[in-house]
């Protein structure tokens, strides 16, 4: 909702201020400052361009985009071999999302497999793979056994009747290239039973279960339940990778349906078991838990959500040391401009992932890409401030904001940071919230024209909102959004990780936030509260 600032006495000073650089001048006056602030200096809104230089959150081979991930830990040389992808439909290489590998031992540093593909889709338009999807690599004995989406997009034709089905390839070793099973059956939908049997029948993942030694194979897929189409996940059981028994439904949905469940994923911690999988419609990782690999599978007790719709197809692995890390891509938008269109592909992101008391999911930062981003200092220059707006000791950045109306917006703005990548840190708590408070990025005002990454006591969520905050209502639809639980007069720890036009926030070792903002690099940022007064505390930038 628009709201029309009170004018300010020296407005004409304000307004030649602001129009200096490359900011935009403000179109509304705001209320009076009180007499403890200053008018604010020029600012930077315009960023830098899009760079393909990506260390934290790499892109593909030849700075392609990455697609569903698969990764899979090599405890022999304590790597994550990442496979995805690639992200490349018909080109000069006549391929269709064929896979390719990174590897990684600390989440900062990335290599390409330099056999450079791994698998490749069929060029025969007739069969099952003339494109590839997502899967999983699971070993036995020394053979690696890669099961994947086999994607026809010719489908319906003369020469293809389903569009997706179930296939494998092996290796015997995991730094080359696979070989496709001839002699595998491929797995399709079951027959008679009310599937699609024609389509949406993908993204395979196999379990082993120890104590049964059986081998559990879950996929994505759609029928028809008791009269009501519902995305669902499959359940296939098999001795040998091989040989594969249909089993019925692992889970169905339970009181929400989708339209299609995928990338799903079938993990253990401690006594609990976990259902991990992307909700193709609101893009949201979701995820559902059951002290039994049978179900009954419910949702989280608490957050219904550790991540917002920035993190896709993500999947996990665990290490020799029994971390769990989840990997997953952050989406790109059309022309690398934040009013582009959504693009399926990006950069990679990952998490540290770990189990509650409550047995609820939490992620936080990983530990390496953390030290490794704290190395050295990087300098922080204040612009401005506006509002009621009071310094604390000790340290050089500790300020307590306070806003008594709606919009009436207070604010701490900071000069552009000039590295590609880098993490600032800094706690956060607050008093009263009839609003919000939180981040300003690309900012071409103080109040109005700019990013918020906001904290939202009353709904109780972390949110993303492009749109300017004069339009910023209760029922405003965010870019992307995290669930947040908060109280009054707590502090809380606040990571956010910058690389290029990649965004991550880390909520107090919880919760994160993956976003791809492009207004963000090169331009003027701040603190701010909107009715409401919080504290930050410590603000740091570091660096590499």
């Amino acid at each position: 909702m628009n709201r029309f600032y009170s004018a300010l006495p020296l407005v004409g000073i304000v307004a030649a201020a602001l129009c200096l650089g490359g900011c935009q001048k403000e179109t509304a006056a705001r209320p009076a400052a009180p007499p403890a602030t200053t008018a604010s200096n020029a600012l930077t809104c315009t960023p830098r361009a899009e760079n393909p230089d990506y260390q934290f959150y790499p892109l593909g081979d030849n700075s392609a985009p990455i697609g569903d991930v698969m990764p899979y830990y090599d405890a022999a040389t304590g790597q994550f071999n990442v496979y995805y992808l690639k992200d490349i439909w018909n080109d000069a290489t006549h391929q269709r999302h064929p896979w390719y590998e990174l590897k990684t031992s600390n989440f900062y540093g990335y290599s390409g497999l330099s056999a450079g593909q791994i698998l490749a889709c069929s060029t025969n338009p007739c069969q099952q793979d003339y494109a590839l999807g997502t899967g999983h690599i699971v070993k036995k004995g020394s053979t690696y056994y890669a099961f994947y989406t086999g994607h026809n997009p010719n489908y319906p034709s003369s020469c293809v009747t389903r569009k997706e089905g179930i296939m494998l390839a092996t290796a015997p070793g995991l730094n080359q290239q696979f070989t496709k099973s001839s002699g595998f059956a491929t797995i399709y939908a079951p027959t008679g039973q009310g599937f699609d049997e024609q389509d949406n029948f993908r993204d395979p993942f196999v379990y082993f279960d120890d104590a049964s030694a059986t081998y559990y194979l879950s996929a994505a897929a759609r029928k028809n339940v008791s009269g009501t189409w519902r995305g669902v996940v499959v359940k296939y059981t098999s001795p040998d990778l091989l040989s594969w028994t249909y089993q019925g439904l692992l889970y169905d949905g339970g009181p929400d349906n989708f339209f299609m469940l995928e990338a799903p994923e079938l993990f253990r911690m401690g006594s609990t078991y976990y259902l991990l999988f992307s909700d193709i419609d609101s893009k949201n990782l979701l995820y559902r838990k059951s002290s039994s690999l049978s179900g009954p599978w419910t949702s989280p007790s608490g957050a219904a959500r550790f991540e917002g719709k920035g993190i896709y197809a993500a999947k996990t692995a665990l290490d020799q040391y029994g971390d769990r890390y989840l990997f997953g891509w952050t989406n790109r938008l059309a022309g690398n401009a934040d009013a582009g269109a959504w693009q399926w592909g990006g950069n990679l992101v990952v998490h540290k992932i770990y189990q509650r008391s409550n047995q609820d999911l939490a992620v936080t930062i990983p530990h390496t890409l953390k030290n490794h981003a704290e190395a050295q200092n990087e300098p922080l220059v204040k612009n401005s401030q506006w509002g009621n707006v009071t310094s604390l000791s000790p340290g050089p950045h500790s300020y307590t904001l306070s806003s008594p109306a709606d919009k009436d917006v207070a604010n701490v703005l900071f000069e552009p940071l000039a590295p590609r990548r880098y993490k600032l840190h800094c706690t956060v708590s607050y008093s009263s919230a009839a609003k919000d408070f939180g981040f300003l990025l690309g900012a071409c005002d103080g109040y109005d024209d700019v990013y918020s990454l906001r904290f939202v006591p009353g709904q109780q969520r972390f949110s993303f909102d492009k749109v300017k905050r004069s339009a910023l209502t209760s029922s405003t639809a965010p870019v992307t959004d995290v669930p947040f639980p908060m109280s009054p007069n707590t502090e809380y720890n606040v990571d956010i990780v910058f690389e290029n036009s990649m965004v991550v926030v880390y909520l107090d070792n919880v919760a994160a936030l993956s976003a791809r903002i492009y207004r963000a690099p090169g331009t003027s940022w701040g603190i701010f509260v909107d009715n409401s007064t919080a504290t930050f505390r410590n603000i740091t930038v570091s660096k590499p």
